[in-house]
């Protein structure tokens, strides 16, 4: 699983550049982008910490205090996003 998650958000930078160069750079654009892949990232914190049966509570308190911190940074891309369109 390690492998494809590595896999996985190699094919979403390079899916990023081609996506910023199509759009020119569009700020907007590249925000929805993120929010996106951040919101992704969110789901599968949430999916594991649902499925925690083989985790130790050391495990469990870091992937939570990751996903608080992923999840104030999503905020903030999401404000600088909404920012963006005005």
């Amino acid at each position: 699983m390690e492998e494809g998650t590595r896999t996985t958000g190699n094919f979403f930078r390079v899916w990023m550049d081609v996506k910023a160069a199509f759009t020119g750079n569009n700020r907007a654009t590249i925000l929805d982008s993120c929010e996106f892949g951040e919101d992704k990232a969110l789901e599968t914190f949430e999916s594991v910490l649902e499925n925690r049966e083989k985790l130790g509570p050391n495990h469990i308190t870091l992937l939570q205090k990751q996903q608080a911190a992923l999840r104030a940074d999503h905020d903030k891309v999401r404000a600088f996003r909404a920012a963006a369109k005005d």
